[in-house]
């Protein structure tokens, strides 16, 4: 025992002196955290060694995947979590493999404290007789909360990208660039009052009863109470979801139905698939993955991915599986074919999928990169030279293809293939530029740490300025204005870090799922597959370092953290 806490306490000072290092210069103004981080390295290598032996039978019983994670994972963190470490320019070598190291270990057992913190919580055993009003009772946190955000921010939150679909919701000219179902939802809940709020009203009751169905749902599967009510709590309290709930975007519906889906996988997980026999939980899981499909463009490729994976783990269910997917597929298909040509929807912008080219292309240019005569040439006329140099950002597209000067006809609809082969031969002749483009432009994706010279765009509190619509902000409580807005505020400054970086939901929630794996089996990692596929779609053709876009992410925590103290049963014909 002595010795346990004498190895643990020098583990925990060479851990913590590593870790500040990889982060910043020691300084007397980091005293608390470095304190912190002893006490709490210090915790962790107590912990894990105190029970290093249930957790070496459970990687004993896990075999290779449980090994290959612990290699990988605190890696990628590490990576993920790197900086600009300016203050380590001019150490030497040895130094530096020192700190990774150290870092890399410290990381290492934090994820082993915090699986054999989880893991020694035994779970409830499964209530399938839980009464349906606990869905309104852990929804109430945020129906109390998050109308505040309505009253200190009325009408609600609205961009360019808002006024643009409420213009067609008024109008019936609809335009697919942003999906036309959240137009049509516009147009449903407007028909009632014709407000911005009406909108905010619907969104606050529609992410509050699915938050409040997927803790239902948890807690009759084993989640401790405890958990649950601190999930409810902290979903509520969150600025993240507060401020998006009266916001006026696509994402948060479609990031609402990738929650309820996961919470459905979830529910599959643990009855072996076989929940879906009944025909109310057939309707309702195909009802859940039409809402994935349309409420943004890549929702089809991650509904059907996920489908598909689903239907090959659970493929004694394979009738079951192909009506789903065949529903799907249909449907989808049915909207935007027959459906769009009746009501006219133009299409949207094939250039919006072509963010990734064009940073790269855009980078080889400003840093004077290897192209031929003939790829300047055809480049030129997209947009002159000197302008591709003028107009990049390394973490947003938006200065190039909205400039004026940037001539799509040169790619669509007839030279598409030309585009293509001269972007894939400039990768080829510059492979430096083009990963430093993409690790740049895709920094929202895979990073924790903001990069220095780059942004995350997190919230609005305005309806956009100028619109022609004369909508427009009114204040209806100041001092609830000032105190919603002072929290949100402190959470763009102080918070940002852990509130707004989706690559930080990302991590947890795989860990989380690690936990799950080692108390249950492989089917665990099943549970975050739609939020990853949400994560690999947007990777490809990330825009712009925009926290929606991956606002799914913080939404699927909070289920992963609760699925990870559930133990579910292997019985083959468990149904509840």
């Amino acid at each position: 025992m002595l010795q346990n806490r004498i190895f643990s306490a020098i583990a925990a000072l060479i851990s913590t002196i590593c870790t500040i290092l990889f982060f910043s210069p020691i300084h007397r103004d980091i005293f608390a955290e470095g304190v912190f981080l002893f006490f709490l390295l210090f915790a962790a290598y107590y912990i894990v060694l105190q029970n290093k032996a249930r957790l070496l039978s459970l990687f004993r019983s896990k075999q290779w995947i449980a090994g290959l994670f612990m290699l990988l994972f605190p890696f990628f963190a590490v990576l993920s979590m790197k900086g600009e470490q300016t203050h380590l320019q001019h150490s030497p070598l040895f130094i530096k493999f020192l700190i990774y190291i150290g870092t890399y270990v410290s990381t290492s057992i934090i994820v082993l404290f915090a699986a054999s913190l989880i893991l020694s919580i035994k779970p409830n055993r499964p209530n399938p007789d839980k009464k349906r009003v606990l869905i309104f009772v852990y929804a109430l946190p945020s129906l109390i909360v998050w109308p505040f955000y309505l009253i200190a921010f009325f009408p609600g939150a609205m961009t360019a990208d808002s006024i643009f679909q409420w213009e067609q919701a008024h109008t019936g000219k609809f335009n697919d660039w942003h999906p036309v179902m959240y137009t049509f939802f516009i147009m449903l809940v407007t028909a009632v009052w014709d407000s911005p709020a009406a909108i905010g009203i619907a969104q606050i009751i529609i992410i509050s009863v699915v938050i409040g169905y997927c803790l239902f749902e948890l807690e009759k599967a084993g989640a401790p109470k405890w958990a649950v009510w601190t999930v409810s709590i902290l979903f509520a309290v969150s600025p993240v979801n507060g401020i998006y709930s009266i916001t006026v975007w696509k994402d948060i519906l479609y990031s609402t139905f990738i929650l309820l889906f996961t919470t459905l996988i979830c529910k599959l997980i643990m009855t072996n698939g076989n929940w879906l026999n009944s025909f109310p939980s057939f309707l309702f899981f195909t009802m859940a993955a039409l809402g994935v499909v349309f409420f943004r463009h890549n929702g089809f490729v991650v509904c059907l991915a996920s489908l598909i994976i689903l239907f090959a783990v659970f493929r004694h269910l394979w009738k079951r599986w192909l009506l789903v997917i065949s529903l799907v597929v249909v449907i989808h298909y049915a909207v935007t074919g027959p459906l769009f040509t009746y009501l006219n929807v133009t299409p949207s912008d094939p250039n919006e999928a072509l963010s990734i080219p064009t940073q790269q292309i855009a980078r080889v240019i400003a840093y004077n990169g290897e192209m031929t005569e003939q790829q300047a040439e055809y480049i030129n006329k997209i947009m002159s030279l000197d302008l591709w140099k003028k107009f990049y950002n390394p973490y947003v597209t938006d200065p190039i293809k909205f400039s004026g000067h940037y001539n799509k006809r040169a790619i669509f609809p007839n030279h598409l293939s030309t585009y293509l082969r001269t972007w894939w031969e400039i990768c080829l002749q510059n492979p430096r530029l083009v990963i430093e483009a993409m690790i740049k432009q895709t920094s929202l994706v895979w990073q924790m740490n903001e990069p220095n010279d780059g942004y995350t765009s997190m919230f609005v509190t305005n309806v956009f300025y100028g619109n022609k619509f004369g909508l427009k902000n009114e204040v209806i409580s100041q001092p609830i204005t000032n105190m919603v807005g002072t929290y949100l505020k402190w959470s763009e400054t102080t918070g940002k870090p852990f509130l707004w970086r989706p690559a930080v939901y990302m991590f947890f929630i795989l860990l989380f799922t690690f936990i799950a794996f080692l108390r249950n089996d492989r089917k665990a990692w099943l549970l975050p597959i739609a939020v990853l596929l949400n994560v690999g779609t947007v990777f490809i053709a990330l825009p712009a370092q925009d926290f929606r876009y991956l606002y799914s992410n913080s939404l699927v925590f909070f289920i992963a953290f609760l699925f990870a103290f559930i133990s579910y049963r292997k019985t083959p014909n468990q149904t509840e």
